[in-house]
């Protein structure tokens, strides 16, 4: 009999497709807030009000079959499966660890009770006045990030008061607007903490059934927007292999697994992003899920199945995380230098020409607005490359990095 994987949130394409091809049976249980043709019955949908545990009860009794299973691989319905695996029976985050997961705040806290410094300092903001005692305290540079939203929505960088005071005011002034977009069931929050000198990493992990955290030895190094040109706070590129000496590696592989550890982490992957700063790894966040593109990235790269990974934890086995093979890949996300409205993308021809495009997604249509990461939007268009010829593989991300831009009006 097939294994039924019950599916929280929404749906993915990648995550569907999988299934099918291994044999699984699934079931979506679907946000009713952001779902379309409410009224239609679907074989593999139910719909669910994800804003109390007894609502969610009632949608679960519709339920066709009891799950083995429980995945979700969107930040915004964490902790509302691990608290349906916790329901089932079933191979879950433990709810302490999932909100800690999903509010940087209490991530924060969590991460501060671990053996060694591994975070920035931080507080939540509740007026322009605590920014800038906290500014006073620290100062600048200072990042301004929401607690509990991802992709960089919202995150905002100031080096003097003037720019604070402009970066809370904008914030403010969009914050319930995105997170009624990203994150309905969410309350918006808003965290400054120190900014951290350095570049940033990433790496993903699965912790087991007991805690022990599997941390993969191939570490994803980012570019930020700033560090390319944008006035823009967001991960512009990702790119396996590391650059990191060896030293450095095994540092930041340490700093993620007490990462994982101290937010009391079980059953689930990990996604943890890491500032590598002259006085060691400090953490930026962790997710209870996957990086984004991690599934193409590490399967291109490496010959790693991640989501089969991921399914194993939810059935409770030891992840498979040897590498295969060592191959460069990337993965770009595109904004606009200006916002406006979008063109189209600059030299894009000879990008669909070249020999490493393994990927390219334009998100907008022409004539539709396109804008900063900081101001709530998302990627304009997103490219992945990946070559087994090393030196081809360079060109080509030469050219993407030089050439290629979002061209707007």
């Amino acid at each position: 009999m097939k294994k039924h994987v019950l599916i929280v949130g929404k749906r993915f394409s990648g995550l569907i497709k999988y299934l099918e091809e291994n044999g699984y049976d699934y079931t979506v249980l679907r946000d009713i807030k952001t779902a379309k043709f409410k009224d239609k019955k679907f074989k593999h949908r139910v719909l669910c009000d994800f804003s109390s545990d007894e609502k969610i009860i009632e949608s679960l009794k519709q339920l066709k079959v009891q799950p083995d299973a429980v995945v979700s691989i969107y930040e915004a319905y964490i902790s509302a499966a691990a608290f349906i695996a916790e329901y089932f029976g079933l191979f879950g985050l433990p709810r302490e660890a999932a909100k800690a997961c999903t509010d940087k705040e209490l991530m924060r806290k969590k991460f501060a009770e671990a053996p060694e410094k591994i975070s920035p300092e931080f507080r939540e903001i509740k007026s322009y006045n605590d920014a800038r005692e906290f500014a006073e305290t620290h100062g600048f540079p200072l990042i301004m990030k929401p607690a509990n939203l991802s992709k960089s929505l919202l995150v905002t960088k100031s080096e003097n008061f003037e720019e604070l005071r402009k970066n809370y005011e904008r914030s403010m002034a969009t914050i319930e607007q995105v997170y009624k977009k990203y994150a309905p069931d969410a309350t918006p929050k808003l965290l400054i903490e120190e900014f951290l000198v350095g570049h940033v990493y990433s790496v993903d992990a699965f912790v087991d059934a007991d805690g022990e955290p599997h941390v993969m030895r191939e570490i994803v190094d980012y570019q930020t927007g700033y560090e390319v040109g944008y006035e823009d706070n967001f991960h512009y590129s990702r790119i396996l292999p590391t650059k990191l000496s060896a030293d450095e590696q095994a540092a930041l592989l340490k700093c993620a697994r007490l990462g994982c550890v101290a937010l009391g982490m079980k059953n689930s992957p990990a996604h943890i992003e890491i500032i590598m700063t002259a006085g060691g790894p400090r953490i930026v966040e962790i997710g209870a899920r996957n990086g984004g593109y991690r599934e193409r990235m590490y399967r291109l790269a490496n010959g790693i199945d991640i989501t089969g990974n991921m399914l194993r934890l939810a059935f409770g086995e030891k992840p498979e995380i040897s590498e295969m093979k060592n191959e460069p890949v990337a993965v770009l996300e595109l904004f606009p230098f200006s916002p406006g409205e979008f063109v189209g993308l600059e030299n894009e021809e000879t990008l669909r020409k070249l020999p490493s495009l393994e990927y390219l997604s334009i998100k907008a249509e022409p004539s539709e607005f396109v804008g900063k990461s900081s101001d709530g939007y998302k990627a304009t268009a997103i490219i992945i490359l990946h070559n087994s010829d090393a030196e081809r593989f360079a060109k080509d991300l030469d050219f993407v990095n030089s050439s290629v831009r979002v061209m707007t009006r």
